[in-house]
């Protein structure tokens, strides 16, 4: 119900026209809620530049049909003289009557989804214990970190696919942000000594009172593009490297090849996914001109792939590809580089 409700209240959201706005409506809304901010900013996605007009569209004609009693015809000559303040009402009568509806037919669908998804899974799953665990550290800290880490651990793919690779020894995650694949790691075992680095003071904050109590599990504040990232057996750069320059992530890479003893794990937009990485790169554009990621600095920077996977190979590593946005419309692939 968590899930479906998260989705009604972002598709929602996106499909009102305060562009700009939609990630402040669903933080406001969803975490006084406790709903998943991250599932519900993902629906809120909804409303693409492409996507927009048709979105207009239909509200203005909605809204029309109710006040009027039949659509607007949208020839050129009518579309010059029609007062945008009648324009403006007709859109305000759509909107209120197309979000709601709209929100409510993605939350049922939603809940079906998840009432068949749960069914499908085994009561006992470990990994899926686990997490329940680790939200539940989040739980005794900030209401709105334990949202985002709860939604992430249980959606994001990268988790479960990351926690399936067994033991990854001496784990370093570089841009860690609340740490909650690292104390996801360390929780089940699959690193005996995790160390996150992320230069948010807040995001690290959440990290330390998650981890309080776990054995050999350390966050740091500090800038990755300096840092010393230590020696290790699996550094994990997730989600990262697009928000520094070309030459800071080759330079970043190379320094994670140098300290990685077994594996290098990385996760990034790829910018040749079509669809999927326009709408990718959109996303993180209205993220960092929000300021949603604290410290950011600059406009994402996406590259080839291929550019990762060349260093890295550079380094002795044997790379491997893979897609890594299960059922988002994202284009995230997962790099898994291991010494030969």
């Amino acid at each position: 119900m968590r899930a479906a409700l998260s989705v009604a209240v972002g598709l929602a959201v996106g499909t009102t026209p305060l562009y700009g706005l939609h990630l402040t409506i669903v933080l406001a809304v969803c975490v006084p809620l406790r709903l998943d901010a991250a599932l519900a900013y993902l629906a809120a996605n909804i409303s693409l530049p492409p996507v927009i007009p048709f979105l207009l569209l239909a509200e203005i004609e909605v809204g029309s049909l109710v006040r009027t009693g039949h659509t607007l015809a949208l020839t050129a000559l009518e579309a010059s003289v029609r007062a945008s303040g009648e324009l403006a009402r007709e859109l305000a009568v759509g909107t209120a009557i197309v979000a709601p509806s709209l929100g409510a037919l993605g939350g049922v669908a939603t809940w079906c989804i998840a009432t068949l998804a749960r069914r499908a899974t085994p009561k006992d799953d470990p990994l899926r214990e686990s997490v329940a665990r680790v939200a539940a550290r989040y739980a005794r800290g900030r209401r709105a970190a334990y949202g985002y880490v709860r939604g992430k651990l249980a959606h994001d793919p990268v988790v479960a696919r990351v926690a399936s690779m067994g033991e990854l020894g001496e784990v370093v995650d570089v841009g860690c942000g609340r740490g909650q694949l690292a104390v996801l790691l360390r929780e089940t075992g699959c690193a005996s000594d995790v160390r996150g680095l992320d230069w948010d003071a807040r995001k690290i904050d959440d990290a330390r009172s998650a981890a309080e109590g776990l054995t050999n599990a350390r966050f740091d504040v500090g800038d990755a593009r300096s840092a010393a990232i230590g020696a290790c057996d699996t550094v994990l750069l997730i989600d990262v490297l697009h928000y520094w320059t070309p030459e800071e992530q080759d330079a970043v890479v190379t320094r994670a090849a140098d300290a990685a003893r077994t594996r290098v794990i990385v996760r990034e937009l790829d910018p040749d996914r079509g669809w999927r990485s326009a709408l990718t790169k959109a996303q993180e554009w209205v993220t960092t001109g929000l300021g949603y990621n604290r410290g950011v600095r600059a406009r994402p920077h996406t590259r080839s792939i291929e550019t990762i996977v060349t260093t890295l190979r550079a380094r002795g590593f044997a790379v491997g590809v893979e897609p890594c946005w299960g059922a988002t419309p994202f284009a995230n692939v997962l790099i898994v580089a291991e010494r030969s």
